[in-house]
């Protein structure tokens, strides 16, 4: 029993190191893996907190572009009612003309037509409409020579 007590007493110290030795090296592994784990998830915030810097960008942008959209939409409204304005003046200028001739050109007609679609799409209202009636009802004479009664009126009146 000595030899065992013997042969434990001198391989009972290595065997304490060895032992020893396996546990630190699995405690460094675990503490390189516990700091490669903190490095990656350090990288992924870093990630994270980039993509919501950009992502805040991204919001300002947006507010910027829904501002710029609605002042473009307040502009194109109020330049559609401007447009609707001076088309009924058009088409109220045309109608005074024609119905002072009494007749229409196929041209004539034509421009009447497109200034009153432009108008209607805008959210012209009925006098348009009875002005249209009127002017469409005119004979139309392509045959004439058109004289423009404004300009006649004119004219008239410096020579007067």
């Amino acid at each position: 029993m000595d030899v065992f007590v013997t042969l434990f007493t001198a391989i009972g110290g290595a065997l304490v190191a060895g032992i020893f030795s396996v546990i630190v090296k699995k405690m460094d592994a675990a503490t390189q893996e516990q700091r490669d784990a903190q490095k990656k998830a350090d990288e992924r915030m870093a990630r994270i907190e980039a993509n919501t810097e950009k992502l805040a960008e991204h919001d300002s942008i947006i507010l910027s572009l829904a501002e710029v959209a609605k002042q473009l939409k307040e502009s194109t409204d109020a330049n559609g009612e401007g447009v609707k304005i001076i088309m009924r003046y058009m088409l109220q200028r045309y109608h005074a003309e024609y119905m002072l001739q009494g007749f229409v050109t196929s041209h004539q007609r034509t421009d009447f037509l497109e200034a009153y679609g432009v108008y209607h799409s805008k959210g012209g209202n009925g006098t348009a409409e009875g002005w249209k009636d009127e002017v469409c009802s005119l004979p139309v004479r392509d045959d004439q020579v058109v004289v423009n009664p404004f300009l006649a009126v004119l004219k008239k009146e410096k020579g007067a």
